[in-house]
Parts: C-alpha cells; sequence; structure tokens
C-alpha cells in the first residue's frame, strides 16, 4: 500500500458565484501556503446512552458534519501595482469588500453585508478535501525579524472524501516575502512613530457553522477587530500612552510592509482606541504592550482597510 505524504499538499481557493455551490477551483487559484491543519471532519456528536443489565458502551452518532481548515500565507504585496494578489479571494471570504484601483492599488474594507463565501480544495498526497461555502477570519504577526504572515481559519460544508490526481499549481500571484525590519517597514500610532517589535491585527469575525431542518451552511454574525502592538516607551512627552489608556483615547495607526513602490501591504485605520498597557523588558530596554480595538465610525464598515500595492 503505497503511503501518503503531508508535504505533497495542494490548497486551490476560488470565491463562488452562488453561496454553497462549488466554484470548482483550478491551478490558476492556488494558493501558497504554510503551517497547513485539515480537520477532516467535525461535527456534533450525540451519546445514546442506552440502559442495559451490563456495563459496556451504547455508542455515539454524528449529527452534524463540518470541515475545518487553517494555514498561514505571506503577507506581501504585488509585483504590479493595482493587481490581484494571490490571497484576495481568502480575505473576501473573511467578510472583506474588495476595490481595484487598476495600476495603483487593491484595497479590502470590511463588510457586514452581501457576505461572499468560497470553495477552498484541500489535495493532500491525493486525497481531496473539499469546503463549499467557506468563510473565515484571518490574523495578521508582523513581528520584528520574521515574516509576516496572514493566519487564515476557515470552515466549510462537508462532503466526503475522494481521490483525485495530483493538481496543476500556479504560484504566479503570490510575490516574494520580505522580513520585518527598519528597511521594510513602519508603524505609526496615534501619530507617533514607535520603535516596535512586535504588531498583530486580527479581523475578529464570528464564524458559525448551522445545522437546521433544510439548512446546511455556514455564517459570520459578527466582527470585533483586535490587535496589539509591543515598542519602545517614550517619555510622557512624547506620548503619555498610560493616560490615552484611562481616557479610552482613540487616534489612528498605520502599519505599512514592503520596500518601495509595490510588493507593499498596508492596515491603515483611523479609529483605533488603547487598551490597558502593560510592561516587559527587551535587551535591557523597556517596552510597552499596548492593545487595541479598531472601532468602525457611525458610517459602519470602515474601522480598518488592508491595502496591497
Amino acid at each position: 500500500m503505497a503511503e501518503k505524504f503531508s508535504r505533497k499538499s495542494a490548497i486551490l481557493a476560488k470565491i463562488e458565484a452562488v453561496r454553497g455551490t462549488d466554484a470548482v477551483p483550478t491551478g490558476a487559484n492556488a494558493i501558497l501556503v504554510s503551517d497547513l491543519n485539515v480537520a477532516p471532519i467535525e461535527g456534533d456528536v450525540v451519546e445514546r446512552n442506552y440502559i442495559r443489565p451490563f456495563f459496556g458502551s451504547s455508542g455515539s452518532s454524528m449529527v452534524s458534519f463540518y470541515r475545518t481548515v487553517s494555514f498561514s500565507v505571506d503577507a506581501a504585496g504585488v509585483a504590479q501595482a493595482g493587481s490581484t494578489p494571490g490571497y484576495a479571494d481568502l480575505l473576501r471570504a473573511c467578510a472583506c469588500s474588495m476595490t481595484t484601483e487598476q495600476g495603483v492599488k487593491v484595497t479590502f474594507a470590511p463588510a457586514s453585508d452581501a457576505l461572499e463565501s468560497c470553495t477552498i480544495y484541500v489535495v493532500v498526497d491525493g486525497l481531496l478535501h473539499r469546503l463549499t461555502g467557506a468563510m473565515g477570519t484571518v490574523t495578521l504577526a508582523g513581528d520584528a525579524k520574521t515574516l509576516p504572515r496572514w493566519q487564515f481559519n476557515f470552515t466549510g460544508i462537508f462532503s466526503p472524501v475522494t481521490d483525485v490526481a495530483r493538481p496543476a499549481t500556479d504560484y504566479a500571484r503570490f510575490a516574494e516575502p520580505v522580513g520585518v525590519n527598519k528597511a521594510n517597514t513602519t508603524l505609526t500610532l496615534h501619530g507617533v512613530s514607535v520603535a516596535a517589535s512586535a504588531f498583530s491585527f486580527d479581523i475578529g469575525n464570528t464564524v458559525v457553522k448551522r445545522d437546521l431542518i433544510n439548512l446546511d451552511d455556514v455564517v459570520i454574525t459578527g466582527r470585533r477587530t483586535v490587535g496589539s502592538v509591543t515598542f519602545h516607551a517614550t517619555s510622557v512627552a512624547t506620548k503619555d500612552w498610560i493616560g490615552l489608556a484611562a481616557a479610552s483615547a482613540r487616534g489612528a495607526i498605520a502599519f505599512r510592509h514592503g520596500p518601495g513602490a509595490t510588493n507593499v501591504i498596508e492596515i491603515n485605520a483611523s479609529n483605533v482606541q488603547l487598551g490597558k498597557p502593560t510592561y516587559s523588558e527587551v535587551d535591557g530596554t523597556q517596552m510597552v504592550t499596548t492593545p487595541l480595538e479598531y472601532q468602525p465610525t457611525s458610517a459602519g464598515n470602515d474601522e480598518f482597510e488592508i491595502v496591497v500595492r
């Protein structure tokens, strides 16, 4: 019997024209990932708990089925400004709208209506794990001296595992990642350029699998976008971080990563509330870690923007 090798895996993802209907992704929809973890079957299990005149298990029955997958994708820009990044469909299936300025940039913004889903094929050495109606949430880790990565987590409708031929894969849409450092990365928080050792962003979607009579679906029912920044402590004259936190102050944040005019990603927000700071030490230097909460204005769906150039 031939072995199956986890390193021989391929991920394909494509936005669905009709929610829950297989979009049939191809090699042109291949996603370049790391840290792949697929749960082949998830669901609710009911114990039978029969009463009998002897000890022993009564067994159980699965009464709902779904599938989950998580993976990381390099948080890089694009080779040509205004072109669509390879992970665009993934962000769209995480409740983000997409706007393209041809030759300039692609912008993703939070959405609350007409949310999109995608079909994801996880092919593990010839074993196809299909997720239809998939919706998810995503985080970004941008710590110094690392490669920044999106971490995606998707839930989708279950279908049986089948044998398939190895799919063709085209990764041309994925730009080379670059390290987080002074040369490539800038960060301003509430108007101050901070010397940061860590930056995180969590879109914070609530993803729910629903199983009812006549209903097998995945929905996003809410969003609370948060994050944190760890940076060198400053004088109060430069910025009173403790006082701002005590006042529940809101202000702007701008994270930009990329070496030039292209291969750039940005996360921008104008209404970020500072949480309770904590202290730590790095190389004998006093550091401040500040939780962040990205809040919408009264217009809604504007608590952040993700820009790809």
